[in-house]
Parts: C-alpha cells; sequence; structure tokens
C-alpha cells in the first residue's frame, strides 16, 4: 500500500531548512566557531581594560574624563568589529557550496527533494547565523562603553545596524562566490576581496563622520554630514531604512544569481531575475525620491549633484541587465515553452513575454527597465527641484541663491555693471539683476534658471537611456553570432567598455583639447553625451538670467549653442547605431526562428507512425535533430520486444 508523503507548508521550507540545521549543527560540533569566537571577545574585552585602565586618574580616584572615555572605546571596538566582519565572517559563507563538490556530496545534495533555493537559503541562513553570534555576543560590552557616555544612543543603534547589514551582505557575497567555482580558495579568496573593499570604506566613511562631528567648520563646508551625525527623526528613520531596502536589494540579487547557479541548464533561469530588476528600478529611484522628501535639503549644489550622483547609478545599474539579458540564447528550451504554453495567451500577448528567456525578450525588457527607471528618475528630479523652489518662500534664502547665481553667471558687478567675471554676493547684486532682467522678485530669478537646469538633467537622462539601448543590442548581436551566453556578455561588455574609452583617448591623442566646448571626437563617447545635455541645460539657465546684448549673455549662448549641437550629435548616432542594429538583429532572429520552425517540422513528419523497421531506425533519428523521442501517448505503437534465445 503506498503513503502520501505531505509536501510541508511554506513556513517549514524557509524557517526549518533542513540544509541550515545541518549546517549549524556541523559548526556547533566543531572547533573553529568557539575558538573564533573566544578569541574575538578576549581581543574586545582586553581593549576594553586597557582602555579603562590607563583614563584612570590615581590622584584624584577618579576617571578624568568619562565622556571621552566612552567615545574612545566605542569607536576603538566599532573598527574591531569591522576588522572581524572583514576578516572573519567570509570563513562561515564562502566555502558553503564550493565545500560540497571538494566533498563530492553536490550532487547527492541535488537529488534530495529540495528546490534550487532552498539549498541556496539554507546556506545562507546558516551563514548568516554564525555571523550573528559575534555581533549578539559585542553588544554587552557596547552597552558598558555607553555608560561612560559620549555617544549618542542613535549612533549607537545605527552604528550597530549598519554592521549588521555589512555582515548579512558580506555572507550572501560569500554563498554566491562558492557557487561560481568548485574549488574552496578561488571562492575566499573573491570573498576576502569584496569584504575589505566594503570594510575600508565603511572605516573611512565613519571615522571621516566622526572627524567632522568633532570640527564645526568642516560641518559647515560640507552641510550633508550633519545629517548623518545630528539627524532629526524623520532622517534617522529615513537613513535607517534607506540602508536596509539597499542591502535587501543587493541580498536578493545574490540570492537568485545563486538560485539561478543550481538549476539545471533547461529550467528557466530568466524570469525570477527579470522580475527582480522590474522591482529593483521601482524601489532605487523611490529610495531617492525620498531622500528629497524626508531630509534637509543642504545647499542647492549639493542637492543637486546628488541628484545627478543617483541618475548616474541608474544608468551604470541598467548596464548590467543590458548585458546579460539579450545574450540568452534565441529559442528557449522545450521545458520553459512547454510552461509559456498554459499560461493565458493575452497575458503574454499585453507584454508579459518579456518577463521569459530569449534573447529577443531579453532586449525588449531592457527598453522597458531603461524607460521605467529613467522616467521614475525624471520625476525624482522634479521632486528635487520642487523642494528647492520651496525653500525660495524664505526672501533671504531666495536674494542669497539670486545673488550666487549672477555671480556664477558673471552677470553683475556691483561697482562696475554687467561685466565678464564673478561678482560678490548679497542683496545689492541680487537686487540689480533682478532690476536688470525686469524680474519680479528674487526668487522668479532662481525659478527661471532652474526651469532650464532641470530642461538639462531630462537630456543627461535620454542620453543615458540612448547608452543603455545601443549596448542592449550590441548584446543582442553578439549573441545572434552564435557564442554563449558569458562569452556574449563578456564580449559586449568589452565593446561597450572600448565605446566609453576609446573616443576619450582619441580626443587627447589627436586633437589634445582640454577646453570641453572644443571637443570633437570626445563627443561620440556616452560620458560626454550625457556631460553635454547636462550643461545645455546649464548654459541655457545662465543665459536666461543675464541680460541681454552683454558680452556675458553671448558668450553663455554660444555654449548653449555648442552644447546642443554635440548632445544632438551624440544623440544621432547613438540612434543610428541602434536602429541599424536592431533591423539586423530582427531579420537574425527570424532566421533563426525560421530555421528551428522547419527542423522542429522535419522532426515531426519523421517521428509519424510508420510500420517499425529496425534497420530504418537509426535513419530516423539521425533525420530528426531537433525533435524529442515521440511519447507511447502520441498514438505510435512501440517496437515489438525481439525474444531471446
Amino acid at each position: 500500500m503506498s503513503t502520501l508523503i505531505e509536501t510541508p507548508s511554506l513556513f517549514k521550507r524557509i524557517f526549518m531548512n533542513p540544509i541550515a540545521v545541518r549546517e549549524l549543527r556541523v559548526a556547533c560540533r566543531g572547533w573553529k566557531l568557539m575558538v573564533i569566537l573566544t578569541a574575538y571577545l578576549l581581543v574586545q574585552g582586553a581593549i576594553f581594560a586597557i582602555w579603562i585602565s590607563t583614563q584612570y586618574d590615581n590622584l584624584r580616584g577618579t576617571y578624568s574624563n568619562p565622556t571621552s572615555i566612552g567615545a574612545g572605546l566605542f569607536i576603538t571596538m566599532s573598527i574591531v568589529l569591522v576588522c572581524v566582519v572583514m576578516l572573519v565572517f567570509p570563513a562561515f559563507s564562502s566555502t558553503a557550496i564550493a565545500a560540497e563538490h571538494e566533498r563530492k556530496s553536490f550532487d547527492l545534495l541535488m537529488l534530495t527533494p529540495l528546490s534550487p533555493w532552498e539549498i541556496a537559503l539554507g546556506k545562507f541562513i546558516a551563514a548568516g547565523v554564525q555571523a550573528s553570534v559575534f555581533l549578539v555576543a559585542t553588544i554587552p560590552l557596547f552597552a558598558l562603553a555607553n555608560i561612560f557616555g559620549g555617544i549618542d544612543p542613535a549612533v549607537f543603534f545605527m552604528t550597530l545596524w549598519i554592521l549588521i547589514l555589512l555582515s548579512l551582505l558580506i555572507g550572501f557575497i560569500g554563498v554566491y562566490a562558492s557557487s561560481l567555482v568548485t574549488r574552496a580558495i578561488p571562492a575566499v579568496l573573491v570573498t576576502y576581496m569584496f569584504a575589505i573593499a566594503l570594510g575600508v570604506v565603511l572605516i573611512i566613511v565613519f571615522s571621516t563622520l566622526m572627524f567632522a562631528a568633532a570640527n564645526p567648520s568642516v560641518r559647515m563646508m560640507f552641510p550633508i554630514v550633519s545629517m548623518f551625525v545630528d539627524p532629526t527623526v524623520t532622517e534617522g528613520i529615513y537613513y535607517a531604512c534607506a540602508f536596509g531596502v539597499t542591502t535587501a536589494v543587493y541580498c536578493a540579487y545574490f540570492f537568485l544569481s545563486t538560485t539561478n547557479r543550481l538549476k539545471p541548464l533547461s529550467h528557466n533561469k530568466s524570469t525570477s531575475m527579470r522580475l527582480y530588476w522590474t522591482a529593483a528600478m521601482v524601489v532605487m529611484p523611490g529610495l531617492f525620491g525620498a531622500y528629497f522628501l524626508a531630509t534637509r535639503l543642504p545647499s542647492d549644489n549639493h542637492a543637486v549633484g546628488t541628484l545627478l550622483i543617483s541618475a548616474v547609478y541608474i544608468g551604470l545599474a541598467l548596464l548590467v541587465p543590458a548585458v546579460t539579458f539579450p545574450a540568452e540564447p534565441a529559442i528557449a528550451s522545450r521545458r520553459v515553452r512547454k510552461e509559456m504554453e498554459k499560461l493565458p495567451q493575452p497575458l503574454l500577448a499585453a507584454g508579459g513575454s518579456m518577463f521569459w528567456p530569449g534573447g529577443a525578450r531579453g532586449a525588449a525588457h531592457t527598453a522597458f527597465l531603461a524607460a521605467l527607471g529613467l522616467g521614475l528618475m525624471f520625476v525624482v528630479g522634479s521632486l528635487c527641484y520642487s523642494r528647492l523652489n520651496s525653500k525660495l518662500e524664505d526672501p533671504t534664502q531666495a536674494i542669497a541663491r539670486a545673488a550666487e547665481l549672477a555671480r556664477d553667471a558673471g552677470s553683475y558687478n556691483i561697482a562696475t555693471g554687467p561685466v565678464v567675471g564673478p561678482a560678490p554676493a548679497g542683496a545689492p547684486a541680487a537686487a540689480a539683476i533682478k532690476a536688470m532682467l525686469g524680474a519680479s522678485s528674487e526668487r522668479e530669478i532662481v525659478e527661471r534658471y532652474h526651469r532650464e537646469e532641470s530642461t538639462g538633467y531630462l537630456f543627461l537622462l535620454l542620453a543615458l537611456g540612448a547608452s543603455v539601448l545601443v549596448v542592449s543590442q550590441v548584446t543582442w548581436r553578439v549573441s545572434l553570432s552564435g557564442l554563449s551566453k558569458s562569452v556574449s556578455g563578456i564580449l559586449a561588455a568589452l565593446i561597450i567598455g572600448a565605446w566609453l574609452v576609446v573616443p576619450l583617448v582619441m580626443e587627447g591623442v589627436l586633437s589634445r583639447t582640454v577646453n570641453q566646448e572644443q571637443q570633437t571626437i570626445a563627443q561620440f563617447s556616452p560620458v560626454h553625451g550625457a556631460v553635454n545635455g547636462w550643461m545645455w541645460g546649464k548654459s541655457s539657465g545662465y543665459k536666461s538670467i543675464t541680460l541681454p546684448g552683454s558680452a556675458e549673455y553671448a558668450r553663455h549662448e554660444q555654449r548653449e549653442i555648442g552644447f546642443k549641437w554635440r548632445w544632438i550629435t551624440f544623440m544621432g548616432t547613438a540612434m543610428i547605431a541602434g536602429s541599424g542594429l536592431l533591423l539586423s538583429n530582427a531579420l537574425s532572429h527570424r532566421k533563426v526562428v525560421r530555421l528551428v520552425a522547419q527542423a522542429s517540422s522535419r522532426g515531426q513528419s519523421d517521428s509519424m507512425p510508420v510500420a517499425y523497421n529496425p534497420s530504418a531506425a537509426p535513419t530516423m533519428q539521425a533525420s530528426a535533430p531537433w525533435s524529442a523521442a515521440p511519447s507511447p501517448a502520441a498514438g505510435t505503437a512501440p517496437p515489438p520486444s525481439t525474444p531471446t534465445t
């Protein structure tokens, strides 16, 4: 009598993962975890004791400065914990899957009823739990240091939160690195490389913030630092959530990549990643938009600089799907095609098919991601300029900003009137430029400049979008040449790198022109294409607040025309190249599909029910390479068995 095996619930598959249970049991029974944890606590305890003893004043019988003791202990132990995260945590995750290959147990692991995502999740949970033991054991020492004072509780919890997120990210990177190779040593080296890079960046940022907090002059030079060292409640909540969401985005990418590495070749590895990138192109611009809504905006230049960095970050992120999704094979596996046949056809016709494997669908999905991500970044830019304009309700800020723009544009000098060169800031310059331009208020001057500058931001986004689309078409073209997905992605990345760098190098070698307005070869690089679009808007903004007929007005108008035509030249070149590649790729794709359809139909005709002829069987198999063996359910009679004597 057969017994039915009950499928465990999703809760048990996640929180009672057998892989995680096995890994944790093995770790707790071994000596490595306990020895490393004991050594770490002894080091932290020694630091605590030595620091306390050196600060004690034997003559007075008290501590010289308890506040400095608490701050020094907190900073020192935080740096030690970061070093432990960099040097120790990779050991718990970097050999998670590579060790299975070395023990010859990977094939047995794949034969279990566990799905690939359960195996990957179990490895991640085991590495995360082992790493969290160090963080939990450190909390009492941090609490003792906090008793002396000198550390804001918000800074304490934010530092602990960042360390937790850093440890999780390193754990996910380690497991992903272990899935790329079959040996433990290369996986460990890759993980340590990422861990040390993240740790060094974190130490530099932390030290800079602590130095800025102790120096008011530095905080005045960089107003954005005050939002980290002295945040409001809203800013603290935003930064905590932003760090958590950003870490979750990267961890999800490494988790899905590891899961896809564990799947067989015929399985669908594209839909999950395409859904992920679609969600990422909504989440990341959402975080940037929340920054301009939830925080105190620093000076206008810092706010606009943050906006530009965010746009470039989105453009660089879009290059990842642009060099991977179009590199997939033109025809999906038979298993995937059968899965697609079960879906509602109206859903596929409405655009759902671009989330499934295929080079053509990958190129379409990349175009969708570019439109989605850069479109949302345009909304983020509108929020930024809306907040900047709302600050102008204060007449003092409006006057100061108008005077700053007048000085930057070189449009007015208090002593001599309109001249070429900077003018001193202050109310006289702002009032004079307002009178010359016939503006009703200083706010109108600034808003007029912002309107033109935001147009330049739009041109920058369009240049980034055109570059991403050309990259996807280049990747698709390389993939259609018959190369594998990995080779196609690498070759496409090299071609794109050459497109970025070669025009700049040729400009420096051939013309040696330093002035950006006179560079002719470098304008074909995507870097200069985006910069020219942005400078077109800034030049238009400066022209709009400069007196017509003046020398400065003519200079800004000349710069505007130069940047305009350079941007148009880049966009025209990119669109012509992209359109030509798209047409060529579409024709090649149709040819591949037609050849596969002909081979498939030929295989079906060869597999029609016929009288069995043993001598003809090899010929029939050789003439139908694209078709599978006929199923008994299809009506084909099985060959008679030959009796043995």
